[in-house]
């Protein structure tokens, strides 16, 4: 039945798959970590359309503005 389903490809494949990540959990983690974090970054630069430098204005640093030390 599963040959059916998956093809002869995932049942040569799967278990090698599932081997490797039990062996490297943080690798894997840190791989899907890296492509979603990409894809955000790429989404939103196409979402947000030009600009050139990032939006932080979400982020409240203090201070009034003025950027001086009195």
């Amino acid at each position: 039945m599963q040959e059916l389903l998956f093809g002869p490809l995932l049942l040569t494949w799967g278990p090698k798959i599932i081997d490797y990540v039990r062996q490297y959990p943080w690798r894997i983690f840190a791989a899907v970590l890296v492509f979603v974090l990409l894809m955000d970054l790429m989404f939103r630069k196409r979402s947000r359309g030009s600009g050139d430098g990032g939006d932080f204005s979400g982020l409240d640093f203090g201070g009034d503005g003025d950027c001086g030390g009195d």
